[in-house]
């Protein structure tokens, strides 16, 4: 009897010992991982960069504009290809434009560090001008027509901001108020300077409450603001 009693001691042990073993095998649910953390501090559509403190937002746009009998920027028709009258010219003026905007943010014990980029991808179909020899057609790569497949990249804005500092190609802090566009796809309007492009400059901001501020800045003039002595010969 006592042998019987301990085998059967000894069997409950031994399911005692298996159950906890299997117990122990039960997979744990693991914490889900998260790829993308969302970064609250500036604004919707930053998320931060894994690995890293530093918050980022991609964006962009894709436009289309096109003017029939009249040139770009608002022109009259005869200031643009329309105004060679021969078979060179279009009778509307086309641009389609894809831009592509890096926004980054970077929270330091000095303040937030920030940098921008923006680059633009266009086609369009003015320029034209009348080549002195049909050999020339287009005239050149700098005012040629777009072919298929062709077009070109060019660079809107890259700077970046530290302490109330800007440093690279932005808007001019003397573009204001509308910067040449002002909701519309017109530059032609006084008080607005053609800087949407940005010019390299350095500026400073200083923030004194309520919304006031005060910036000031120096710009390179070898874009804007500097133009060719003539007839010197």
């Amino acid at each position: 009897m006592k042998m019987v009693k301990g085998f059967m001691l000894c069997s409950a042990a031994g399911l005692l010992a298996m159950s906890g073993a299997q117990a122990a095998d039960l997979p744990v649910k693991a914490k889900a991982v998260e790829y993308v953390r969302i970064c609250s501090l500036y604004g919707a559509g930053f998320f931060y960069i894994p690995g890293t403190d530093t918050c980022i937002k991609l964006g962009g746009y894709v436009r289309v504009d096109t003017t029939f009998n009249g040139n770009i920027y608002g022109g009259p028709y005869w200031s643009g290809d329309g105004g060679q009258g021969n078979r060179y010219r279009d009778y509307f003026t086309s641009r389609s434009r894809m831009a592509i905007t890096v926004d980054t943010r970077t929270a330091t014990e000095y303040g937030v560090v920030r940098t921008f980029g923006q680059g633009d991808f266009q086609f369009n179909n003015f320029g034209t001008s009348n080549p002195s020899a049909l050999g020339a057609f287009p005239g050149g790569a700098s005012n040629a027509l777009n072919v298929a497949g062709g077009g070109y990249v060019a660079v809107e804005m890259v700077f970046i901001q530290f302490a109330g500092f800007t440093f690279g190609k932005s808007a001019s802090a003397y573009a204001t108020p509308w910067n040449g566009y002002p909701g519309n796809n017109n530059s032609f309007l006084m008080g607005g300077p053609d800087y949407v492009t940005g010019v390299n400059n350095i500026q400073y901001t200083a923030q004194f409450g309520n919304g006031v501020s005060a910036t000031i800045g120096l710009d390179d003039p070898t874009v804007f603001n500097r133009t060719s002595v003539l007839n010197l010969g």
